[in-house]
C-alpha cells in the first residue's frame, strides 16, 4: 500500500492533493503485472478502467498516415486511460509496456465514485487533460524519456561485455550514479536465481520491483545480458529502455544472423569497439541494414572522450553542429572547428549543406584540421571542380572533377563507417523534397549536396533519383541534427554586393571594364555568382528557422569573400576562428558553470 501511495503522490494529477486523499485513492488501486511487449489497450477499444504506473515504462502511440506515432512515454506516477473514462469515448491511443511494468488498476465503478467524492481529484485530472490537449504534437522522438535502464548485449556470440560496461559506466558517472547489474547480482538479490527471467508473474514482478528499487538509487542502470543464461537474457530485454549491442570491430565482416527481439519496441543501437585508434572501418552498413538499430557508435582504442560521447547521447546533451553552405565562405567553418577544439567543446554529430557537407564529412571521417585544410586547398586549387568547364548541355562544369576531389577525400567510405554521426543535405528533384543522406557512400552524399543547379549537372543517385545542392531547400540543416545541443554555423552572407553600374550593363560592357588596364572595374556578379547567390537566397528562410532552434549561432563576417574565392582559405579560417572564440567562448563558459563542469 505504501508503494502505491508513493507512486500516486508523484503524479501530476494528484499535485496539491492531501495525504489523506491520496491514501483513499490508493485503497481502490489493484496492483497487477503487464509483461514487457504486451498491450494494455488499443486505440479504438472501449474504455473501462484507468491505470497508474507503479514501476516500469509504457509507450503511448496513435495511428498516423505512415504508421504508429509516439505520443509520449509513461513512467512511475503517470496516469493512463482516464480520458476514456471521463468522456465515455473509445481509447484514443494504444498503450504498450516497454518493459515489465507494475500497474495499479482503478475500476470504472470505483473511478466514478472517487470523482464524486473527491472534487479536488476531478479538478486535478481535468487540468492534466487540458494540458495534454492544449499541447502541440511533439516532434518525432521527443516524447521519449531518457533511458534509465540500458541493456548491454553481445551482437555476436562470445562477446566480453566488461570493457564496454566499464568504459560506459565510467563516462556515465560524470552525470550521476550508475549501477551495473548482471545475472549474479540479480540472483544474489532475488534469492534462488534459477528462474530469473522466466515469464512467471511472481518472479517477473519481483524482478521488476527490485529493478525499480535499484533505479531509484541510480541515474542509470546498466544490465549485462548473458548468452549463457537465456532466461536472464530475456528478462534484460523485457526491462530495457534501450538495448545496446556490442560488436568487436574485428567481427564486422561477419554476416548478421539474427534480429534482436525488443519486447517493448524500445530503441536498439550498435556499439563497435575498435582496438586501433585509426583503424579503417568497413562493414557497418551491413549490420545497420540487417538489424533494427537506430544509431551506431564507434569507440576507438577505449578512449574516454569517445565513451563520454555515448554518455552525452544517452543523457540527451550531445552536441551537434550544422554547417551551412556559402561557397568559399564555408572555409570559415575550419576556424569554427579549431575554436571548438581550443575551447574544449565536444562534437558528437555533424551535418551540412553544399560546402558545409564537405566540411562535415571530413570531420566525421576523422581527419585532423590540418589535413582538412590541406585537402580543401588541394581540391579547390589543383582539381578546381568549379572551373572544370565543359560543353553546357547539362551544366557549365563537368561532374567528374568534383567526383575526383571527393574520391581523394573519402574513397569508398560509408556514412555508417564514419567515426561520428553525419549527414549531408540535398534537394531531391525526383521526390520534390529535402533529402538527408545518412547511409551509403559519403562521396555520393556530398556530390548530391554540392550539385549547384545551372552550374553543375544534377547528381544521379544509384537509386535513380536526381539531386541538386541542398541550399535550394535548406542551406543550414540544423533541424536534421538529432543532438540535444545544436550549433548552427551560417556562412551564407545572403546579401550580395550592390551593382557598380547605374543600370544593367551588357556583357560586353562588363568584359571591357574588366580588361581595361589600370582601372578598377565596377562590381557586377558573374553568371556563376548570380546562380549561386540565388540558390543561397532560396534557403534563407529555412536558415532563419535554424537560427531560432539553435542553442548558439555562428555567423562570421565573411561577406567580403567571394563565393568562389577559394584561394583565401587562410583568411576565411582566421575570420571564423576569431568570431567563434568571441561567440562560442562565453556561451560555453556559461554552460559549463550551469552544468557544474559537465559538458
Amino acid at each position: 500500500m505504501h508503494d502505491i501511495t508513493d507512486a500516486l503522490s508523484q503524479s501530476r494529477v494528484f499535485a496539491g492533493s492531501t495525504a489523506e486523499m491520496v491514501a483513499r485513492v490508493a485503497e481502490d488501486v489493484e496492483p497487477e503485472l503487464l509483461v514487457g511487449g504486451h498491450v494494455l489497450f488499443r486505440q479504438g477499444d472501449e474504455g473501462d478502467d484507468a491505470f497508474v504506473v507503479l514501476s516500469g515504462r509504457l509507450r503511448v502511440e496513435r495511428e498516423g498516415p505512415d504508421g504508429p506515432v509516439l505520443v509520449r512515454e509513461l513512467a512511475r506516477g503517470d496516469l493512463v486511460g482516464e480520458f476514456a473514462l471521463l468522456t465515455g469515448q473509445r481509447r484514443t491511443a494504444t498503450v504498450t509496456a516497454i518493459r515489465d511494468s507494475e500497474l495499479g488498476r482503478i475500476r470504472r465503478a470505483r473511478f466514478d465514485t472517487l470523482l464524486l467524492g473527491q472534487p479536488a481529484l476531478a479538478v486535478g485530472i481535468s487540468r492534466h487533460l487540458a494540458t495534454l490537449l492544449a499541447a502541440s504534437p511533439p516532434p518525432p522522438g521527443t516524447g521519449m524519456r531518457r533511458p534509465s535502464v540500458v541493456v548491454l548485449r553481445g551482437a555476436v556470440p562470445s562477446v566480453d561485455l566488461m570493457p564496454a560496461a566499464t568504459g560506459l559506466a565510467n563516462a556515465l558517472r560524470a552525470h550521476g550514479d550508475v549501477a551495473v547489474v548482471d545475472h549474479a547480482r540479480a540472483m544474489a538479490a532475488l534469492g534462488d536465481g534459477s528462474s530469473v527471467g522466466q515469464v512467471d508473474a511472481g518472479q517477473a514482478l519481483a524482478l521488476a520491483r527490485w529493478l525499480h528499487e535499484v533505479e531509484g538509487r541510480h541515474t542509470v542502470v546498466l544490465c549485462l545480458a548473458s548468452s549463457t543464461h537465456p532466461s536472464w537474457d530475456a528478462a534484460c530485454l523485457r526491462q530495457a529502455d534501450l538495448i545496446v549491442e556490442v560488436l568487436p570491430a574485428a567481427r564486422l565482416a561477419e554476416i548478421p544472423d539474427r534480429v534482436t527481439t525488443s519486447f517493448g519496441g524500445c530503441r536498439q543501437e550498435l556499439l563497435v569497439l575498435h582496438d586501433e585508434v585509426r583503424s579503417p572501418v568497413r562493414g557497418t552498413a551491413r549490420w545497420m541494414a540487417r538489424r533494427p538499430y537506430d544509431r551506431r557508435h564507434h569507440i576507438r582504442g577505449g578512449r574516454a572522450a569517445e565513451w563520454a560521447r555515448v554518455a552525452r547521447h544517452l543523457h540527451g546533451i550531445s552536441v551537434g553542429v550544422a554547417f551551412g553552405g556559402g561557397g568559399a565562405r564555408g572555409l570559415a567553418h575550419l576556424g569554427l572547428l579549431r575554436a571548438m577544439q581550443t575551447l574544449g567543446i565536444p562534437i558528437d554529430e555533424v551535418g551540412g549543406t553544399s560546402i558545409g557537407s564537405l566540411i562535415a564529412a571530413q570531420w566525421a571521417a576523422g581527419m585532423t584540421l590540418d589535413e582538412m585544410a590541406e585537402r580543401q586547398r588541394d581540391g579547390w586549387q589543383r582539381i578546381a571542380p568549379h572551373r572544370a568547364y565543359t560543353v553546357p548541355t547539362i551544366g557549365l562544369v563537368r561532374a567528374t572533377a568534383l567526383d575526383e576531389m571527393l574520391r581523394a577525400n573519402f574513397g569508398d567510405l560509408d556514412f555508417e563507417d564514419c567515426w561520428i554521426d553525419a549527414f549531408t543535405c540535398s534537394a531531391n528533384l525526383t521526390a520534390a523534397r529535402t533529402h538527408l543522406h545518412r547511409q551509403g557512400l559519403v562521396r555520393h552524399g556530398c556530390m548530391a549536396s554540392m550539385a549547384i543547379p545551372g552550374i553543375g549537372p544534377a547528381f544521379a543517385h544509384p537509386d535513380g533519383s536526381l539531386h541538386v545542392d541542398g541550399a535550394v531547400v535548406n542551406n543550414l540543416p540544423a533541424d536534421g541534427l538529432r543532438s540535444g545541443v545544436v550549433i548552427a554555423a551560417d556562412v551564407s552572407a545572403h546579401a550580395m554586393r550592390a551593382s557598380g553600374y547605374p543600370e544593367t550593363p551588357t556583357g560586353w560592357q562588363v568584359l571591357r571594364d574588366r580588361l581595361r588596364p589600370g582601372h578598377a572595374a565596377p562590381y557586377y556578379p558573374s553568371l556563376v555568382d548570380t546562380i549561386l547567390g540565388s540558390v543561397l537566397l532560396g534557403g534563407a528562410q529555412q536558415a532563419e528557422r535554424a537560427h531560432a532552434v539553435a542553442d548558439v549561432v555562428f555567423a562570421p563576417p565573411v561577406g567580403a569573400i567571394g563565393l568562389f574565392d577559394f584561394a583565401r582559405l587562410s583568411e576565411a579560417e582566421a575570420i571564423g576562428y576569431e568570431h567563434a572564440m568571441a561567440t562560442l567562448g562565453p556561451w560555453w563558459s556559461q554552460r559549463l558553470s550551469t552544468h557544474a563542469g559537465v559538458p
